[in-house]
């Protein structure tokens, strides 16, 4: 009798980075988004809205109000209830957010990493100083190389300050389309080390892909890099409309694996577990 042919690992596919109507760019309801991770066969889908003290333009919100915090909580654990299945084809809905790192700020943000119970928390830098990095114009009066210098220095330090579980677009400042000469690559080396000292995973941001830069956040030669020093990844479309859920995620999960990646990192009440990437 022959041997039974090994069982293959189970692959668990997550989308942990995603937006709700409370950030006040986003469209769709929940349960949309809930439906299409479902449809998408997506097994780990993560709610990360704004957190609410992210920097505004004046006249403008981009995140909750402090207020709407509870709700967008209770509404998460709402759908956890009637989405959470178990057996053949199990789903479990994560309750994250997206947490602005400003150092200014880092009192509240961890009064609230502490007041809920997590599944994870992703740490984002969307300013520097008061300048917006996804503001076109503002790339028309800072040289890209100096945004780039800046907004490493503060993912450093939100790096080294274990402000989060994950790294949100790590090279966001290249999503207008700018690129320093030499790429980024030089910029995010240095962090390897602090990434794995502070037990930290980077997120592959697919959205970039919609982006004017047209390339992943972070870029092919990141991903090698960190994959090759042993960072963990995760996945995350960072959908702001239920269509954009787990987009473009079957030509990604593919291109990771042609650069070397061999597993993903899930969460679960903030703890890290390493999932298989499979065919």
């Amino acid at each position: 009798m022959a041997d039974s042919e090994p069982t293959q690992p189970r692959q668990i596919l997550v989308d942990f980075h995603s937006h709700t109507t409370r950030c006040c760019h986003a469209s769709g309801s929940m349960e949309a988004y809930v439906e299409q991770a479902l449809a998408k066969g997506i097994q780990e889908f993560g709610f990360s809205d704004h957190s609410h003290w992210m920097l505004h333009a004046k006249g403008q919100r981009y995140a909750m109000r402090p207020d709407e915090q509870d709700d967008y909580v209770a509404d998460v654990r709402r759908l956890q209830e009637r989405y959470n299945r178990d057996g053949e084809q199990p789903f479990r809905v994560r309750l994250g957010m997206e947490m602005d790192f400003i150092p200014s700020r880092l009192d509240v943000a961890r009064d609230t990493a502490r007041r809920y119970e997590w599944d994870y928390l992703i740490g984002s830098v969307h300013n520097i100083g008061f300048e917006k990095l996804q503001e076109p114009d503002m790339y028309d009066f800072w040289r890209i190389e100096d945004v780039c210098e800046i907004y490493f220095h503060f993912v450093g330090m939100m790096i080294r300050e274990r402000f989060c579980d994950i790294v949100g677009h790590l090279d966001l400042p290249k999503k207008m389309g700018r690129m320093p000469d030499g790429g980024m690559l030089r910029y995010v080396e240095p962090l390897i080390p602090d990434l794995l000292a502070n037990n930290i995973a980077v997120e592959i941001n697919t959205s970039g892909l919609d982006s004017a830069a047209q390339a992943l956040m972070p870029g092919r030669d990141i991903i090698e890099a960190l994959a090759a020093g042993g960072v963990p990844l995760t996945l995350g479309s960072d959908a702001h409309a239920p269509g954009q859920v787990a987009r473009h995620f079957p030509e990604v999960l593919a291109e990771l694996q042609a650069l070397g990646v061999r597993e993903l990192v899930r969460f679960e009440r903030r703890q890290m577990v390493a999932v298989p990437i499979t065919d």
